[in-house]
């Protein structure tokens, strides 16, 4: 095997209803159960994030495998790939990881149950929310083969063509690999499928800007404050370089009164597909050592923010003008409801970057509106927004729009 260092070239996000096997389906490709990290957000909107790194080595008899060693013949492997998998358990993950921060995600794999009818409600959601994120690569993995006979299983197969093609999608060019996860069947068909995704363009020019989506303290109780360690952030490099002692700041910020203050600090510390670095680039998903009091950034206090350099971050808005197209019906739901128009007044969720907030409709005419905002989003003029509506007590997505 090469010792060559390989970093991540490609961060996918695995989506699919609940209980059709994400979870197993990441684990299989990784070898472990995805941690969490959660932010509670106001008003009840729960992210929880699950990351991790995988390599895709080649075994030159037995082909593509996770490991390091063939499992038909324990020779060494050629590591070819290194993939960020960002697993989005739980309903109202969706917004964040794939909407907000669809930028994070280079391509997505959809989790399909063989043992039930296709499309199940959050199936569709996503898959109509992955769509908007324009023209991203998608693998579909038909997965629990073992629970059906072979006749339901095409049958199946054939339910999830139709499906693809309801959305606009042409399922001849995307491919639909049977497998069973948590057997870890198949499994090489997954790895093919990832080889075939080509690295998209990445943009190392521009001013870094960099979705914090985890923060934390790694300090253990009781280290003597002369040991400590200042805050970590995780997250994802969008565009630009970030390197060791850059002076950085991060936005919003920290909330003092009614005020958002932005928090300054430098990078102490790089890590990136579980390599100290010296400087980290787009592609995957990365850790930041700071100088700041890891006080500030326990528990994913800073999920949610931005970092890039003082002055150079998207334009900071409290109120927000949006041109927006609403959906004909709220996605995700059994039965069709059809979204109504927004009014003025209303409670409006909206979502830009990695930035989810609840804003107040102060305008409203045709595909038009203007939002008082709770915290402050972070976007330049044209960037694409998602917008929600509570419907039945929870947040689903009713369209989009761009910031005017």
């Amino acid at each position: 095997m090469k010792n060559d260092i390989i970093y991540p070239d490609l961060s996918i996000v695995i989506l699919g209803h609940v209980d059709h096997g994400k979870t197993t389906l990441a684990k299989a490709l990784t070898g472990q159960w995805l941690s969490r990290h959660s932010e509670e957000l106001k008003r009840g909107i729960t992210i929880k994030l699950g990351y991790a790194d995988f390599t895709i080595y080649k075994c030159s008899k037995h082909g593509l495998t996770t490991k390091n060693k063939c499992p038909v013949c324990n020779k060494p492997t050629e590591p070819l790939r290194k993939i960020s998998i960002v697993d989005a358990p739980g309903h109202e993950a969706l917004l964040t990881v794939m909407l907000s921060g669809a930028a994070i995600v280079d391509a997505a794999i959809l989790v399909i149950a063989s043992n039930e009818p296709v499309p199940q409600p959050q199936t569709k959601e996503h898959l109509i929310a992955f769509k908007l994120l324009e023209d991203k690569p998608l693998i579909v993995v038909q997965n629990k083969i073992d629970l059906v006979s072979k006749e339901d299983a095409m049958n199946n197969y054939e339910k999830i063509k139709e499906f693809l093609e309801s959305l606009g999608y042409n399922p001849e060019r995307i491919p639909i690999i049977p497998v069973s996860a948590i057997n870890e069947i198949n499994i090489q068909y997954v790895l093919e499928a990832l080889m075939e995704i080509e690295v998209p363009k990445r943009d190392l020019k521009s001013d870094p800007l960099f979705l914090i989506s985890r923060s934390f303290d790694v300090n253990k109780p009781g280290t003597p404050i002369e040991n400590l360690t200042g805050g970590v952030l995780g997250g994802s490099l969008l565009k630009g370089e970030i390197k060791i002692d850059d002076e950085v700041e991060i936005r919003p910020g920290l909330k003092i009164g009614n005020n958002w203050v932005p928090i300054k600090t430098r990078v102490m510390d790089l890590r990136q597909g579980g390599y100290k670095v010296e400087k980290i680039r787009p592609g995957g998903t990365a850790g930041i050592g700071t100088s700041l009091d890891p006080y500030i950034t326990k528990g994913d206090t800073l999920a949610g923010q931005l970092l890039g350099y003082p002055g150079k971050l998207p334009e900071q808005r409290n109120v927000v003008s949006i041109e927006h197209k609403l959906f004909e019906y709220v996605i995700g739901e059994k039965e069709d409801i059809k979204v109504e128009p927004i009014k003025k007044g209303e409670e409006i969720m909206v979502a830009a970057y990695n930035i989810v907030s609840i804003g107040i409709v102060k305008e409203t005419s045709n595909n038009y509106i203007k939002l008082s905002l709770e915290k402050p989003i972070l976007a330049e003029k044209g960037d694409r927004v998602i917008l929600g509506r509570k419907i039945k007590n929870r947040w689903r997505i009713i369209g989009y729009g761009k910031v005017l």
